[in-house]
């Protein structure tokens, strides 16, 4: 087998890595069915969609927000970090997952083109 093709093959593994990984993480965390406890659990594309209902109401929310009182504003955040505390929790697997798989991924995709590019000890193979 030759060089390049040896670098090619460890390249594809190493970007293999680094999507399968955090993949494998996101799935494991964010099932597609929730279903956790008594307790309401909000999923992420949940909280995309309720953004996205409300976007008609941009103009209202922005001149609401002009001048907000400050137990609104600290309502509002509380409400939002509760919200947002379960899915943080389990984006803190998937981002050390991903950092680590991508480390290693980084190393060995320079490996491959580390090896793909030496020149082969058989010429005449060319």
């Amino acid at each position: 087998m030759k060089n390049r093709t040896k670098g090619a093959i460890i390249k594809g593994a190493a970007i293999t890595l680094d999507v399968v990984a955090p993949l494998v993480a996101t799935l494991s965390q964010f099932p597609l069915w929730i279903e956790k406890s008594a307790d309401a659990t909000m999923s992420g594309l949940c909280l995309i969609f309720i953004l996205i209902s409300c976007l008609p109401f941009i103009k209202q929310i922005r001149e609401f927000f002009k001048s907000p009182s400050s137990e609104m504003i600290f309502t509002i955040l509380f409400v939002f970090l509760v919200v947002m505390r379960n899915i943080i929790d389990q984006m803190l697997v998937v981002s050390f997952v991903g950092a680590v798989a991508n480390i290693a991924g980084a190393g060995i995709y320079a490996l491959g083109r580390h090896i793909g590019e030496r020149e082969d000890k058989n010429k005449e193979a060319k």
